[in-house]
């Protein structure tokens, strides 16, 4: 891990950049914003002791949000490599980091149904949409995905 910092108002990571750098947040805080330019909003704020970045240190890739500083922020960034190398040596410190990511999806629901009229959820959702697009052939490994999380 290293020591970063930012000024407030700068972006730290840009939606649909690729990333492999996640950051603890030890001093300061941090505005989510999801979309771009008239249609961008901001779904939350972080602070201290907390976390972002954190679905590329699973698998790299295209970052999810933008993340902006509110304040001066300081931070401990770890990188795809570290982080893999850190739960091997360690493998409770994993227990910690999945933590974050059900909490993260617990609150992307919660925001799926809050966008919803009729507050049904991220699931019945998803069912409303293949019901709209007729029936699709299931990729074998999609539906061996969610057997996988369960383990």
């Amino acid at each position: 891990m290293k020591t970063v910092a930012f000024k407030a108002g700068e972006t730290i990571i840009c939606e649909g950049d690729e990333g492999n750098t996640a950051f603890f947040i030890v001093d300061g805080s941090v505005e989510v914003w999801i979309g771009e330019g008239a249609r961008a909003k901001i779904v939350g704020a972080l602070g201290e002791g907390e976390v972002f970045g954190e679905m590329c240190l699973i698998e790299p890739g295209p970052r999810s949000a933008t993340v902006i500083a509110a304040t001066d922020v300081e931070c401990l960034a770890t990188a795809y490599e570290d982080f893999i190398a850190a739960i091997e040596d360690n493998p409770e410190r994993a227990v910690g980091f999945m933590k974050t990511l059900v909490r993260r999806l617990r609150q992307m629901n919660e925001l799926m149904e809050s966008a919803d009229p009729g507050r049904r959820g991220l699931r019945a959702m998803v069912r409303d949409w293949q019901k709209s697009v007729g029936p699709v052939e299931a990729d074998p490994a999609v539906s061996a995905l969610s057997w996988t999380m369960l383990w």
